[in-house]
């Protein structure tokens, strides 16, 4: 008996230390790609939405100024109604690091991070696939020239969906063994990647809803268990389902709160992260509206000439959000719900085919071939991340998991996908937005080549046993 018990402590040891390996070698893999992204497109990457860019910035730089003090404050220039086009994370991170005028500090940063959400990915599937799968899934990640791309750019955008991975890695090991801390470290996650982005700001509930479902699959697969080992038909039951949903909740709530108060405190208004959703409900509603049925501009100045004709107040012009932001954005939320009651068929076409966008591959730099060098190695491989290519492997791979029934696995991934899909379909979308869809595609494509990877490798040994 203890021959058997350190034989299996022996194995467990091996397998931990062989994930650690593979982890390691991802995480080297992904950092070098994107530093050499970084250094091909280091130049060029302070044009891409240079204005959104010189906005957190001004922010970053008036936070150092000021002080946390200025944060807080009515009468500071952050009591601007202009500063609440996005959250403070990405502000504060430049702040703190202090990238506002040097770049290299923020990308590295957010390099590091952009790496080790490969090894999360290989991580997630590891739980739920084989080694081989993980190890894939995390590869192409690694290699995937559009996160490389993203992650160097002056933008929050990758920092933001590193949470949302961590977020699932949790939820993959928290149903196995439920622990109510755990569920509401799930929640805060979510909660600081709305400090980064305000598009996850619904997606605790997608993960709450989540949990009764994964606990019920848990459970029927423990009933089928234990109809063949009755022995262990005394075991303790788990504890309510609902109050793991409600400490998702509660995590995301608790971060999120300091954001709402401090709106709250400065603008007098109930505003929970920041303002925006009218202006993208318009915009979306204006990307698919080429013949301009509805009047509704798709293009952030339209929006500002077009209030500033119908209001009669030409200083609207001038910005999106001051003078008025609040009232201003609560009118674009009336004015697109009306549209969307209006043309419920056709706003639930638009919204098809938005998600349908979501799982294209965006056209990024790749890194610079030159010969006898690492680069020969990773240009034609980072040449193939296409959707030509890359979505038909995800279509196998998602049909093998449904014909192994596999239901666990498949709503667990799903989770974060099926948010994009039905909420961020709502309003107008870019790429950069719903990169954490992409993380979770790769895990289909994995595998599939895993299973070809395997039959190739049955095939060979057959040959050589001949």
């Amino acid at each position: 008996m203890a021959s058997h018990s350190s034989q299996q402590s022996s194995r467990t040891s091996r397998l931990l230390k062989s994930r650690y390996m593979i982890a390691v070698f991802i995480f080297l893999i992904a950092f070098g790609v994107r530093f050499l992204t970084w250094h091909d497109t280091r130049l060029e990457v302070g044009k891409v939405q240079y204005g959104v860019t010189a906005d957190y910035k001004r922010i970053a730089q008036m936070m150092r100024d000021g002080g946390v003090e200025v944060f807080f404050t009515s009468t500071s220039p952050l009591a601007n109604p202009n500063t609440l086009g996005h959250p403070p994370g990405y502000s504060i991170l430049l702040a703190i690091t202090d990238s506002i005028y040097s770049n290299p500090r923020i990308q590295f940063f957010q390099i590091t991070i952009d790496a080790l959400a490969a090894v999360v990915i290989f991580l997630i599937v590891a739980e739920l696939f084989s080694i081989g799968a993980a190890t894939v899934a995390g590869m192409l990640v690694a290699f995937a020239p559009q996160f490389a791309w993203n992650s160097v750019l002056l933008l929050p955008d990758t920092l933001a969906v590193f949470p949302i991975l961590l977020a699932v890695y949790l939820l993959v090991r928290a149903t196995k063994h439920p622990r109510l801390v755990t569920f509401i470290i799930i929640g805060a996650l979510i909660g600081i990647s709305c400090w980064l982005r305000a598009n996850a700001m619904l997606m605790t509930l997608f993960f709450a809803a989540a949990v009764p479902l994964l606990m019920s699959l848990k459970s029927k697969k423990a009933s089928k268990m234990l109809a063949t080992r009755p022995q262990d038909a005394g075991a303790p039951k788990d504890a309510p389902v609902w109050r793991y949903s409600l400490a998702i909740i509660g995590g995301t709530i608790l971060l999120i709160a300091p954001l709402t108060i401090r709106n709250a405190i400065v603008f007098h208004r109930f505003i929970p992260i920041s303002l925006g959703a009218g202006q993208t409900l318009l915009e979306g509603i204006g990307d698919y509206d080429p013949r301009s049925r509805f009047g509704i501009p798709a293009t952030d100045l339209e929006i500002q000439q077009q209030e500033a004709e119908s209001y009669h107040r030409p200083e609207y012009a001038k910005a999106l959000l001051d003078p008025d932001g609040i009232e201003r954005e609560r009118a674009r939320l009336s004015r697109g719900f009306t549209v969307i009651r209006s043309h419920p068929f056709w706003f639930a076409g638009v919204m098809a085919r938005r998600a349908s966008t979501m799982i294209r591959l965006e056209r990024t730099p790749v890194v610079v071939e030159m010969p006898d060098s690492l680069r020969a190695l990773i240009y034609p491989v980072q040449k193939l991340f296409l959707t030509a290519v890359m979505l038909p492997l995800a279509i196998i791979g998602l049909l093998v998991v449904v014909f192994r029934k596999q239901s666990r696995t498949l709503v667990i991934l799903s989770i974060v996908p099926l948010y994009y899909f039905t909420v961020q379909s709502i309003v107008h979308t870019e790429y950069r937005y719903v990169l954490a869809v992409v993380y979770f595609l790769f895990a289909f494509p994995a595998v599939c080549l895993s299973m070809i990877g395997a039959a190739a490798g049955r095939q060979v040994r057959r040959a050589l046993n001949r």
